[in-house]
């Protein structure tokens, strides 16, 4: 997948001659890459904040452009090595299990030539999926801003490929330093439900389904401009549930714990307004499930960010509602203490 690593290593000789006495060769630089390196917290199925730790469950994928060499880099695979504790350069042509990989260097072009970088993290397998069929991963070729002008991800069904990708930037960077930071950003949003109830062993809530759902379409990524962006178009909407564990939820008692109770997996979305949903629960005392339509609170929901909605069963009315909304960075919850019952 790389296609500029002879050429890199071309430019990385400059030659200077003074009357044939005189020869002078740069060293080459090795590219590496310095994403977040601080071990993250995992919570199903996004990674939180921005740190991809350092155990290869994600890797990226980088692209680079350079003045006369617009496709210098083409989706190469750039994975940890715990034994430099950097990340470099793969020679394998995609992700695989960690510790299967070789290293093979990329260089550098000279000193003073800037070059821009794009690039993509994300799990082995969710790597593995997006390039099904060949070509549904592309970055932007030398008509196009080059290498580095962005990507695509093609006919991205999000909800049956529950994938964190991120994406970074870096733009007009030389060899010093060799190495480029990376601040990787979320492309998708992620939807939680909540639930607590006045009385015990009163509601069972059966199944979440979130109507309308923008759920499938071509994400695009363009480095072309001022300010990068992420967009999404040919988009499919539908009626998607989340999954309740085992069917059914018990819903607890107000006070029964100190934490908020989560009812159902979290759910990756693709950014959009806020969608109204319909929740099916049944009443202790009745031998039939009550299905009703819940609306939320309009709003948008952003990339990078977690929308987590709380249930608020009233057992003296017999009614259910949404009472609050819990709105963070991904960074700033971490929710793997929240039980599923």
């Amino acid at each position: 997948m790389h296609t500029g690593r002879l050429s890199a290593l071309a430019l990385g000789l400059a030659l200077l001659c003074a009357c044939g006495k005189t020869l002078t060769v740069e060293e080459p630089r090795e590219l590496t890459l310095r994403p977040a390196t601080s071990a993250p917290t995992k919570a199903d199925p996004e990674l939180n904040g921005a740190s991809l730790g350092t155990d290869n469950t994600y890797v990226i994928l980088a692209s680079a452009s350079a003045t006369g060499i617009p496709e210098f880099m083409t989706g190469q695979l750039y994975t940890y090595f715990g034994a430099s504790g950097k990340w470099l350069a793969s020679s394998a042509s995609g992700p695989g299990l960690a510790g299967t990989y070789t290293h093979d260097p990329v260089y550098w072009p000279l000193s003073g030539v800037e070059v821009d970088f794009l690039a993509l993290a994300l799990k082995p397998e969710a790597y593995d999926a997006l390039t099904t069929p060949p070509g549904a991963v592309t970055f932007f070729d030398a008509s196009h801003g080059g290498s580095a002008g962005g990507v695509t991800i093609k006919d991205w069904d999000t909800y049956d490929n529950q994938y964190d990708v991120l994406y970074a930037y870096a733009n007009n960077r030389t060899n010093s330093p060799s190495t480029v930071p990376l601040i990787f950003q979320h492309t998708m949003a992620v939807i939680g439900f909540t639930a607590k109830s006045t009385t015990a062993n009163i509601f069972t809530i059966k199944s979440l389904v979130i109507n309308g759902l923008d759920y499938a379409g071509t994400l695009t990524i363009d480095n072309t401009n001022t300010d990068i962006s992420a967009k999404w178009s040919g988009v499919t909407s539908g009626d998607k549930s989340l999954e309740v564990p085992n069917g059914s939820f018990s819903v607890p008692p107000v006070g029964a714990t100190g934490n908020a109770i989560r009812c159902a997996q979290n759910l990756l979305v693709i950014p959009q307004i806020s969608r109204p949903i319909t929740l099916t629960y049944r009443v202790s005392s009745s031998p039939v499930d009550m299905t009703l339509y819940l609306p939320l609170p309009r709003q948008a929901w952003k990339a990078g960010h977690r929308y987590i909605y709380n249930l608020g069963f009233n057992a003296t009315e017999i009614k259910a509602e949404v009472t609050d909304v819990s709105v963070s960075a991904w960074g700033d919850v971490v929710d793997e203490s929240i039980s599923i019952q």
